[in-house]
């Protein structure tokens, strides 16, 4: 049973770890694609980026308006 316990613990934490790793989008960044521009905006923010998937990265600028 301790080890169960200790093995659930681990999971939790490197999923944690892992999850911050992957992303910096803040709580609020909504990213939509704009068709015909072929670029994705932050419904939030207003920042672009003109990759061919949604950004893992928050493009924003300075402090959120």
């Amino acid at each position: 049973m301790p080890v169960l316990l200790i093995l659930l613990l681990l999971g939790t934490l490197g999923y944690l770890f892992w999850r911050r790793k992957t992303t910096s989008l803040t709580r609020d960044c909504r990213w939509r694609k704009e068709g015909r521009a072929g670029q994705w905006r932050c419904a939030y923010c207003g920042a672009v980026d003109g990759g061919e998937s949604s950004p893992v990265h928050c493009l924003r600028e300075g402090p959120a308006p």
